[in-house]
C-alpha cells in the first residue's frame, strides 16, 4: 500500500510539472507572407526573377518562331522532293524539335534555380529575424500562422520581425541595379548575360 501511495504521489508531482512547463513556455506565430510583402528586397528579388524569365522566353520565342518557319518552307517544297531528300528534311527537323524542347526544358530549370538564388538569401534573413525576436521576447516556440485554427493577437510577431528587417534591410539604388542575368556592355546599355550572340 504504501509504494502505491509513492508511486501516486510521483505521478501528481509530473502532472504539475508538466503544466507549470507548459504554462512557462510562450508560443507566438508569425504570418511569413505579411513580412515578405513589406520587403522592398521582395519587390527587387520578383523584378530581377520577371526580366531573367523574360530573356528566357523571348530567346525560346524566337527560335521557336525559326523552327515554324523552317517547317512551312518545308511543307511548300515537300511534294517536289525526291524521297530520299524528304526523308533526310524530315529527320533534320525532327531533331531541330527536339533540340527545342530540350532547350525549354532547360530554360525552366535555369528559372527555378535563380528563382532560388534570388530569393534563399532574403528566406534566411526573415529566419533570423524571427530567431532573434523571439529570444527578445521570451518566446520559446514560433509557429506559422497558416498553420494555426486560432491564434490571439498578442502572440502574433509579424510586426516586430517586419520592423527588424527594414531597419537592416540592404540599401539599393533602383536607378542602378540591374536585373539578374544582366551585364553591361561598352555602350553602357543592360544586355542579358544569356541571351546568345546572332550569328
Amino acid at each position: 500500500m504504501k509504494n502505491k501511495l509513492i508511486a501516486a504521489a510521483l505521478f501528481l508531482f509530473g502532472l504539475g510539472c508538466t503544466a507549470v512547463n507548459a504554462q512557462t513556455q510562450k508560443i507566438g506565430y508569425v504570418d511569413s507572407r505579411a513580412v515578405s510583402d513589406k520587403l522592398p528586397e521582395v519587390k527587387q528579388a520578383y523584378a530581377q526573377l520577371g526580366e531573367f524569365q523574360k530573356v528566357k522566353e523571348n530567346d525560346l520565342r524566337k527560335e521557336a518562331e525559326a523552327f515554324q518557319v523552317q517547317v512551312a518552307d518545308y511543307q511548300k517544297t515537300a511534294e517536289t522532293m525526291e524521297a530520299a531528300m524528304r526523308a533526310s528534311k524530315e529527320r533534320e527537323l525532327q531533331a531541330k524539335e527536339e533540340q527545342l524542347q530540350l532547350k525549354q526544358t532547360n530554360a525552366q530549370a535555369d528559372i527555378q534555380k535563380r528563382q532560388q538564388q534570388i530569393f534563399e538569401p532574403i528566406e534566411k534573413r526573415i529566419q533570423e529575424a524571427i530567431t532573434q525576436v523571439a529570444a527578445e521576447n521570451g518566446y520559446t516556440y514560433i509557429l506559422a500562422r497558416e498553420v494555426l485554427l486560432h491564434f490571439p493577437a498578442g502572440d502574433d510577431i509579424s510586426e516586430l520581425v517586419t520592423k527588424k528587417l527594414l531597419a537592416s534591410s540592404p540599401k539599393t539604388d533602383a536607378t542602378t541595379q540591374k536585373p539578374a542575368g544582366s551585364t553591361t556592355n561598352q555602350t553602357g546599355s543592360n544586355t542579358p548575360a544569356n541571351t546568345p550572340k546572332k550569328k
